[in-house]
């Protein structure tokens, strides 16, 4: 029941929305309340190479959220964010390519007003 009602919310606002069927399903188990806004960040992340999963979802929208309001109160680049512990870019293997991959999900999703930005992450 509870999906179905995902599903409807998901599908009510608007014709372009994901609806829960687009998630894996690991997600939706995991989320069942997710907003279409969330899932539009899930599809976006996994488009860009970086696997969502049940037991990642609300770290990985977490990650996506912050970004977009490190952006917009912050008043930072996404290039002065998307750094290490010793202030160099992230690189593009490991846990690191997968938080630039995240990120940029998070800009699509939550705050596509900064998708300019997107292109300082570098990504492959």
């Amino acid at each position: 029941m509870t999906a179905l009602l995902v599903t409807g919310t998901l599908a009510a606002c608007g014709g372009s929305d994901p609806t829960i069927a687009d998630l894996p399903s690991d997600v939706a188990s995991a989320r069942p309340s997710i907003s279409a806004e969330e899932a539009q960040f899930v599809l976006a992340a996994e488009k860009l190479g970086a696997s969502v999963t049940g037991a990642s979802v609300a770290d990985d929208i977490e990650t996506g959220t912050t970004t977009c309001w490190a952006l917009r109160k912050g008043g930072v680049q996404l290039r002065e964010i998307a750094v290490d512990d010793a202030s160099k870019p992230l690189a593009n293997t490991g846990d690191a390519l997968r938080t630039k991959q995240l990120m940029a999900a998070g800009v699509q999703a939550f705050c596509p007003d900064y998708a300019d930005q997107v292109a300082q992450l570098n990504l492959p």
